[in-house]
């Protein structure tokens, strides 16, 4: 466990990395929590909610963290314990926005003023406000992806097939809006049913987070059908392409097939016309010729080539 504490004008921030064990106890000894909201700490299985108490409130939230090695992003856990005058913040230390926001107070007393100084309610917004900012250059990155995929499908000469790059980004658009999904709820249930801790005077800030998920889960779900767009698009290009190959091979194999019939016929082992005659190859050689001038003029004016 990793426990850093923040103080200015009687409030304080704790945040708290890698929790184990011992984070437990020391919650339990200092703070006297709920048992079911230090065992939710530690799941590995939640989901994002709220439980109020007389003292305090324990939120689940989750972000997403993009995991390099396999391309995706994964939703990432964050515990929130908000009292009157603190708030506890627990991690895994994957959350970059926390940790920037939390070291940037640390370490910079006129930053520490400016977000401590109005109260724990003003804070935690601040916070969940950070992650939100966090989140929108990744929907701007995706819809670069989106148009360099459209680049490739609709514009290059030469024929790809991105289907594993379209397939990993629509994974990825789906997994983000799973994961900011229900978040939603939360910032709305912040904002009206618990006037104990999120006053009249800052709740405007909270809808503004509503207002914020909204557009992103917009921007999502525009991202995804576009996507889809490009799947098809990709799909119908390829299947085109494929067509013209067996159309081309279909073409070659009717026009050599009179010369098959023809060779076999004289190949067997039975009396034919003009077997012995002295010029019975240059004859089937002006028969081949002849039969795939045929198939080709055949096939020009029905327009198969």
């Amino acid at each position: 466990m990793k426990l850093q504490e923040i103080t200015y004008g009687g409030y304080r921030w704790i945040n708290i990395t890698e929790p184990d064990q011992d984070m437990i106890q020391y919650l339990s000894e200092n703070f006297k929590y709920h048992p079911l909201d230090l065992e939710d700490v530690l799941s590995k299985i939640s989901y994002p909610k709220i439980d109020a108490y007389q003292n305090y409130l324990f939120i689940i939230l989750q972000f997403p963290v993009y995991e390099a090695t396999r391309r995706i992003y994964k939703r990432s856990e964050l515990n929130i314990f908000f009292g009157h005058d603190y708030l506890i913040t627990i991690n895994n230390g994957k959350l970059t926005a926390l940790q920037n926001f939390f070291d940037t107070c640390r370490v910079d007393e006129l930053t520490r003023q400016k977000f401590l100084q109005h109260g724990i309610g003003m804070l935690l917004w601040e916070v969940l406000d950070s992650h939100m900012d966090y989140v929108f250059p990744i929907i701007n990155q995706k819809n670069e992806l989106i148009f360099e995929l459209e680049e490739e499908i609709y514009e290059k000469p030469e024929l790809k097939d991105m289907i594993q790059e379209i397939m990993i980004l629509k994974r990825n658009l789906i997994n983000l809006r799973r994961i900011l999904f229900p978040e939603r709820q939360i910032f709305i249930d912040l904002g009206s049913k618990h006037p104990k801790f999120i006053t009249e005077e800052i709740r405007a800030y909270y809808e503004d987070l509503v207002d914020k998920q909204d557009k992103i889960l917009s921007q999502l779900d525009t991202a995804k059908a576009y996507v889809e767009v490009l799947e098809q698009a990709n799909e119908s290009l390829i299947s085109r392409s494929i067509n013209k190959v067996i159309k081309t091979l279909t073409v070659f194999s009717v026009i050599v097939l009179p010369m098959n019939l023809l060779m076999n016929y004289y190949a067997m082992n039975i009396e034919v016309p003009l077997q012995h005659s002295p010029h019975i190859l240059a004859i089937l050689n002006a028969t081949f010729l002849a039969s795939t001038v045929i198939m080709l003029i055949i096939f020009r004016k029905r327009d198969w080539l």
